[in-house]
C-alpha cells in the first residue's frame, strides 16, 4: 500500500508550482536554446516565473542567407540544422547577420529594418537617401553583437558614415567615409576608422564629431607584410582589437596577426602592440571585400571549446565549399570545420548569427 500511495501522490505532483529559483536553476543548465525555449512554453507559470536572462551564452550559428522564404541555420555546438521562416520576408530581401539582428533590405533602394529570426521581432528604420545605388550591395552594417535599444545603428556607403539611434526620426552623418571605406568599428561612443591609403586608425567622438587620435598602423613583423588583408576591428574584454591576415589560395598557408590599440593610459599617442595569444578569447569574423565584421565570446562558457583561436568565414574562399576554417593562434594552423550546407556560391552565402531571445 505504501507504494501505490507514492505512486498516486508523484501522479498528482503540480509541476506548476515548481518553486522559480529552481526552474531558473533549471534553464541556466539547458545549454540549447530551442531546449530553453520549449522548457518556458511548458506552462503559463513557467514563462511568467523565467527570464531570458536565464538563458546561457550562445555559441554562433552559421545562416545560409539565400532567396527562399526560410532561413536556413546551423549548431557548430550541438551539429543541428534549423530552418526558421522569417517574418515579412521575400526573395527580393537581402539579409546581413551582425549578432542578434539581421539587417534587411526590401523595397525601395534605402528601405532597411533589424530582424531577430528566432524571435520574430522587427524594428524598422527611417528610408536612408542613398548617395548611389550602386554601392548598396557593399553597404556595412558594423554594430556591437549585443547592441541595446540607446546604440546607435551604423552604416558606411562609399562616401559616408551615418548613424541612427533608435526614436530618432532620420539617420545621421557621423563622418566621412570615403578614406575609411568599410574598415569601421565604434565603441563606447568612440567611432574607429581605417584609413584605406596609409592604414592609419582614426578615433573620433560620435557625439561631439571631434577628431580625437590618428594612429599609425600596426608594424607586422612577419615578411609577407605587404600581402596583408584587413585589417579587421573588433573590441574584446574592453580592448580594441587589430586583426589581419597574409592572402593566399591555400587554408595551409593561411596566418592571422592580432595587435591590441594601447591608449597609454591617456598619455602619449595611442599605438598598435602585437600579441601572441588571447587567452580564453575565441574571435568570430565574416570577411568580405572590402571589410569584415567580427565579435568574440569566452571558450570557458562553453564544453569542448578551446581559446585562443579565431573562426572566420572568408567569402572569397568559401565559395564552392562547404567548410568553415578555424585558426589556431598557438599552433598557426587552420582546422577545416565541415558544414551540411551545399557549396557556397554568391547568391548562396553564409555568415555568423548569435541565438538570442533578446529585443531592442
Amino acid at each position: 500500500m505504501g507504494e501505490e500511495a507514492l505512486i498516486e501522490t508523484e501522479t498528482k505532483r503540480n509541476w506548476a508550482d515548481l518553486l522559480p529559483e529552481l526552474l531558473s536553476l533549471i534553464l541556466k543548465k539547458l545549454p540549447e536554446i530551442s531546449d530553453f525555449v520549449r522548457c518556458r512554453a511548458v506552462c503559463k507559470t513557467w514563462h511568467l516565473s523565467s527570464s531570458i536572462s536565464d538563458l546561457p551564452p550562445q555559441f554562433p550559428w552559421i545562416v545560409k542567407v539565400n532567396e527562399g522564404s526560410d532561413l536556413e541555420f546551423y549548431s557548430i555546438a550541438f551539429k543541428k540544422v534549423y530552418t526558421i521562416r522569417a517574418r515579412c520576408f521575400s526573395g527580393k530581401s537581402l539579409l546581413r547577420s551582425t549578432g542578434s539582428y539581421m539587417l534587411k533590405q526590401f523595397g525601395n533602394p534605402g528601405s532597411y529594418s533589424l530582424l531577430n529570426p528566432v524571435t520574430n521581432s522587427e524594428v524598422p528604420l527611417p528610408v536612408l537617401q542613398v548617395c548611389n545605388p550602386i554601392w548598396l550591395p557593399w553597404l556595412s552594417w558594423y554594430n556591437l553583437p549585443n547592441f541595446q535599444s540607446d546604440d546607435y545603428v551604423f552604416l558606411t556607403e562609399m562616401e559616408r558614415s551615418i548613424g541612427y539611434k533608435p526614436g530618432d526620426d532620420r539617420w545621421n552623418i557621423i563622418g566621412p567615409g570615403r578614406e575609411s571605406q568599410f574598415c569601421c568599428y565604434h565603441f563606447k561612443d568612440l567611432l574607429f576608422r581605417v584609413d584605406s591609403y596609409n592604414g592609419f586608425t582614426k578615433i573620433m567622438n560620435i557625439n561631439s564629431q571631434k577628431e580625437l587620435y590618428d594612429v599609425p598602423a600596426p608594424k607586422y613583423k612577419r615578411n609577407y607584410e605587404k600581402s596583408f588583408r584587413g585589417p579587421y576591428l573588433v573590441e574584446s574584454c574592453g580592448e580594441i582589437l587589430s586583426v589581419s591576415h597574409n592572402h593566399s589560395f591555400e587554408w595551409r598557408d593561411i596566418k592571422f596577426s592580432i595587435h591590441r590599440l594601447e591608449f597609454g593610459n591617456g598619455k602619449g599617442t595611442p599605438c598598435w602592440i602585437e600579441l601572441s595569444s588571447i587567452g580564453d578569447r575565441i574571435l568570430f569574423f565574416e570577411i568580405t571585400v572590402p571589410y569584415g565584421r567580427g565579435f568574440w565570446l569566452r571558450a570557458s562558457d562553453f564544453t569542448g571549446f578551446k581559446g585562443n583561436c579565431i573562426y572566420f568565414i572568408n567569402r572569397l574562399q568559401t565559395f564552392r565549399s562547404s567548410y568553415v576554417p578555424m585558426y589556431d593562434i598557438e599552433n598557426s594552423e587552420i582546422i577545416l570545420i565541415d558544414t551540411p550546407f551545399a557549396p557556397f556560391n554568391l547568391e548562396n552565402h553564409i555568415t555568423w548569427f548569435l541565438p538570442s531571445l533578446k529585443h531592442i
